[in-house]
């Protein structure tokens, strides 16, 4: 996958789009809440296929940055989504698929940790969810 800079980062955006959809919030994650979704993308990243396992794993070796660059970032949800949405329409089918189910297991896996004694996800969290999945 021959990706831009910005494009790369647009989609190491995507995982952090989904926690602050899932989360309520858009940078102010508590500590617990961030060691949970770093724990789910590599995870989530263990059993996906390449590349988009490189681009998982490429976000927990640069914690500390995309963090930073998430919090300076303007576009809300929805509008980041959408420029990852144009981004994958420009690769490979596979990879764009590998892509977006990588992004629902994260999501489905952040709102299991939300969820009543961390192994269900609450009915607004599964709302939610496939309210990102039809993004």
């Amino acid at each position: 996958m021959n990706l831009k800079p910005a494009e790369m980062r647009t989609l190491q955006f995507g995982p952090l789009w989904v926690l602050s959809a899932v989360a309520g919030t858009y940078n102010r994650f508590k500590s617990y809440e961030l060691a949970a979704f770093w724990d789910t993308i590599v995870a989530v990243a263990l059993r996906t296929p390449l590349p988009t396992r490189d681009i998982l794993t490429s976000m927990a070796k640069d914690r500390s940055d995309l963090l930073l660059d998430f919090e300076l970032d303007d576009r809300p949800v929805v509008s980041g989504l959408r420029q990852i949405l144009e981004i994958l329409n420009r690769v490979e089918s596979q990879t764009s698929n590998d892509f977006r189910l990588a992004l629902i297991r994260i999501g489905i896996d952040v709102a299991r940790n939300r969820g009543p004694y961390g192994r269900t996800i609450t009915g607004e969290q599964e709302q939610l969810l496939l309210l990102l999945a039809e993004l």
